[in-house]
């Protein structure tokens, strides 16, 4: 029930109207029976700033922040976590005693996606993309013990950008366009898709295909509407070990949750509230 003593949590973002986070936070609260409620908000790149502030004087407990703020909104708060430091973006908000606290719960939800798989650390992972969602896999990758790296972006001085960050932190990294993933994949062991090809309603793109994608690799898309993307359709085509971007959105999703009550997240809830979701979308 809805009464005067229910916190906010929220989702800003632009677009914000697929998210599943509405489904996913509020049947946590409901499991845990906590007096919380989480919403969604449209929010133009003019008018972060205002939102910003607007959810401070307001009272809220925090927010997610999704593309394309999650760069912009860091100059916003007053502390950054270290996995938000690293990475530059922030995707998390905990407001409390009157400061904004940032976190990347995205870096959580990746390691934890990865973490109990047998990872070919000794081959480059290939990362494609060169937003915050990218560094977010990026930091993961390196905290999981990746040292070797391929950045491919739409925009070539993007990716060199990040492949200069991630020569900074002690790894090897090469960049390259869009147009010559098809080559460099071959001898990738990680191939990660931190862009929105594929997603709802553009679900026949992919960024590779079955013939260019190694039999012995794991694919990781962070797209998770659809649920199963056309990259992994390829890649279990290929007979590569596919994860569906809505493993990282639970559990960066519970991270979050966890941020915001100090409860533990039922996780097994979160899950079901999301694949729920999914269900209804596409029956």
């Amino acid at each position: 029930m809805i009464d005067a003593s229910t916190r906010l949590c929220c989702l800003i973002g632009h677009p914000v109207s697929h998210s599943l986070s509405p489904q996913i936070h509020n049947a946590a609260f409901k499991a845990l029976n906590l007096n919380y409620a989480y919403l969604t908000f449209d929010v133009r790149v003019d008018e972060l700033e205002n939102a910003i502030r607007g959810l401070k004087a307001l009272g809220a407990t925090g927010f997610n922040i999704t593309i394309p703020h999650k760069i912009r909104a860091v100059r916003f708060l007053d502390e950054l976590d270290e996995m938000a430091e690293k990475a530059g973006a922030v995707n998390t908000v905990v407001i409390k005693n009157g400061k904004l606290f940032g976190y990347n719960t995205d870096v959580y939800g990746v390691e934890e996606s990865l973490r109990n798989l047998d990872l070919p650390k000794s081959k480059p992972a290939l990362v494609i993309g060169a937003g915050g969602a990218a560094k977010a896999v990026l930091v993961a990758l390196l905290n999981l013990g990746f040292r070797r790296f391929v950045i491919a972006n739409r925009t070539i001085r993007k990716a060199e950008a990040l492949a200069s960050w991630i020569e900074s932190m002690n790894a090897e990294a090469e960049f390259c366009g869009l147009d010559q993933i098809k080559e460099k994949s071959a001898g990738c062991g990680l191939l990660v898709n931190a862009t929105p090809i594929g997603m709802t309603p553009k679900t026949d793109e992919t960024p590779l295909t079955s013939g260019e994608i190694p039999r012995t690799s794991i694919a990781l898309d962070l797209v998770y509407n659809p649920l199963k993307t056309r990259f992994l359709k390829e890649a279990e085509k290929a007979g590569a070990e596919t994860i569906s971007g809505l493993s990282v959105l639970v559990h960066q999703a519970a991270k979050a949750f966890e941020l915001w009550t100090d409860c533990c997240p039922p996780l097994e809830v979160m899950w079901d509230a999301a694949a729920q979701a999914l269900r209804g979308i596409y029956g």
